[in-house]
């Protein structure tokens, strides 16, 4: 996998296009995630280009690799950096027109200009946004956007709740109030025990049907690592025990892939400085790599045009 990414280069149209986006000073808990986007792309060289689950040939995607947005690291905090991460999603979404830009963070506030950045490009949009997170990630904002606050900053910025849909989220992850804010919006929530009693290819269909049912034509994925157990997610600062198996994000990361109205996919939350023996960025690794399969089933289902 990291040959074929390093191969794609060029500033042409592309089925899959990577941007690193090393944030982390608008984590809530200590973090150094902005090393993550080089660990990634390090760890990728673990992975084939071929998924023996469902036959995917990932070479026969054009990819291109757009290298990181200059992150947070020498800032202040991370407004700057946010607004980077906009401009770049913006620019870049024109390179994947009808192909999937994939951002790999840093902190989950980046969602938040991601989204904005790729909204922008196709104002005419009605978007979705479906998370994989233990989190609901509706905290208030106090003073500035945090790895906490994306999906209530989306919301209140005019992104209707009833297009937004979490899955996996934990029991023991959210503040009440937190978890009431989301419901009281129309926020569509499938926690663990849903995953666990129907597994989580079906849990993602059902939340892809409830978003397509309230008029979203296009949708944001956020995968969170911090959603699968903290046995296997070390380096991810609030992922708990008693998560998602690693299995159960890498089917979810093919169902999302597959779909056409995915159009942008960020991946977050892991502070390779932390990891154990590469567990967590090897997991962030696998997960691009089985939505890229899934990208690759899309490609050759769709119908000749």
């Amino acid at each position: 996998m990291r040959d074929w990414l390093a191969a794609g280069g060029g500033d042409g149209d592309a089925d899959v296009v990577v941007l690193g986006a090393p944030i982390s000073k608008a984590s809530i808990s200590p973090s150094q995630a902005w090393s993550t986007p080089a660990a990634f792309r390090e760890a990728l060289a673990r992975y084939p280009t071929w998924d023996a689950s469902t036959g995917a040939d990932i070479t026969g995607l054009a990819a291109r690799d757009a290298g990181d947005v200059e992150g947070d690291r020498h800032d202040p905090d991370a407004s700057a950096a946010h607004r980077r991460i906009e401009e770049a999603v913006a620019e870049l979404a024109g390179a994947a027109a009808g192909g999937l830009v994939v951002v790999i963070g840093g902190d989950n506030s980046l969602t938040r200009p991601a989204f904005l950045g790729i909204s922008r490009r196709r104002p005419q949009t009605e978007w979705g946004l479906l998370t994989l997170d233990a989190h609901h990630d509706c905290r208030p904002v106090t003073s500035a956007s945090a790895n906490g606050t994306p999906v209530r900053e989306l919301i209140e910025g005019g992104l209707p709740g009833n297009r937004v849909a979490q899955v996996g989220i934990h029991p023991l992850g959210n503040a009440v109030e937190h978890a009431r804010w989301a419901l009281d919006q129309g926020v569509h929530v499938h926690d663990l025990d849903e995953v666990r009693r129907y597994g989580v290819e079906a849990v993602v269909e059902d939340a892809l049907r409830e978003l397509r049912r309230n008029g979203a034509q296009a949708l944001y994925v956020d995968l969170d690592i911090d959603v699968v157990d903290r046995a296997f997610a070390p380096a991810c600062p609030a992922s708990l025990p008693g998560g998602l198996f690693p299995a159960d994000l890498l089917g979810a990361a093919r169902v999302l892939g597959r779909q056409p109205e995915v159009a942008i996919a960020d991946l977050c939350e892991v502070d390779a400085e932390a990891d154990v023996a590469g567990i967590t960025v090897r997991l962030m690794a696998a997960t691009f790599t089985a939505l890229c399969a899934g990208m690759a089933l899309r490609e050759r289902e769709a119908p000749p045009s």
